[in-house]
């Protein structure tokens, strides 16, 4: 008689393969695991053109008197640095503004409606303070119908600011610009009526330059320009003859 060999192991008989649960595959091996499913949509990145949409959104909302400009300030500051959607998103989710396809859609008429009532257009907020805007590594812009604050401090470097006053809401016979730039530009475009003080700031290896023609010496608003600049520029100039 022939000798069986014995499978069992000390604690008792071996397993049957065939009926043995099959083992689930390892979530880290790249098989079967999260690893394969696409990326959210929020989490894709955004770029330049994405970001400034989501400001302007933000200006539209400071024109409806949504925000007030301390608070599109701060947002604004977060959407030039974003990274993806779900960031740029989370910026404007509390608002009641149009859909992106719909506000890429508003015809020229009705900018040209929004910027002939400019007071119209501005319905709230709080201009009375001073509002901080950082320009480094990149530019700050206000135009169109924004609400001027009382005072404002612009600071940054290897950044630009441009400021277009020429239809912007401005409730102060005078607005005060504090500059600390470093390599670097600031522009203030001021309306036909407008006056403006240069001797306040200072320049190292830099300009400081008023280049409108027969600019007002005490129209109003007067706006008062302080700080410093070193390695760049501040130009005043009047509004853009295309408009």
């Amino acid at each position: 008689m022939s000798e069986q060999t014995s499978t069992d192991g000390p604690d008792g008989p071996a397993p049957d393969p065939a009926t043995q649960a099959p083992t689930p595959p390892d979530a880290s091996s790249g098989s079967g695991g999260t690893d394969d499913l696409p990326p959210s949509p929020a989490d894709l990145p955004v770029d330049h053109d994405d970001r400034e949409h989501v400001v302007g959104l933000l200006q539209d909302a400071v024109s409806r008197g949504l925000i007030d400009t301390l608070e599109f300030d701060r947002r604004s500051g977060l959407a030039t640095t974003a990274r993806t959607r779900r960031d740029l998103n989370s910026l404007v989710v509390d608002l009641p503004l149009d859909h992106p396809d719909r506000a890429r859609a508003r015809t020229e008429a009705e900018s040209r409606e929004r910027r002939r009532t400019p007071r119209d257009a501005w319905s709230g907020g709080d201009t009375s303070g001073t509002v901080a805007l950082h320009a480094t590594l990149g530019s700050v812009k206000r135009s169109g119908a924004w609400a001027v604050p009382r005072r404002m401090e612009i600071d940054g470097w290897l950044g630009s600011a441009e400021l277009d006053l020429t239809q912007a809401v401005i409730d102060h016979d005078v607005v005060e610009i504090d500059v600390d730039m470093t390599l670097g530009s600031v522009e203030l475009r001021l309306p036909d009526t407008a006056s403006a003080s240069l001797e306040g700031v200072s320049a190292t290896a830099g300009s400081i330059e008023d280049k409108r023609r027969g600019g007002s010496a005490s129209g109003r608003p007067h706006v008062v320009v302080t700080g410093k600049v070193a390695f760049g520029s501040v130009e005043v100039k009047g509004p853009k003859w295309w408009r």
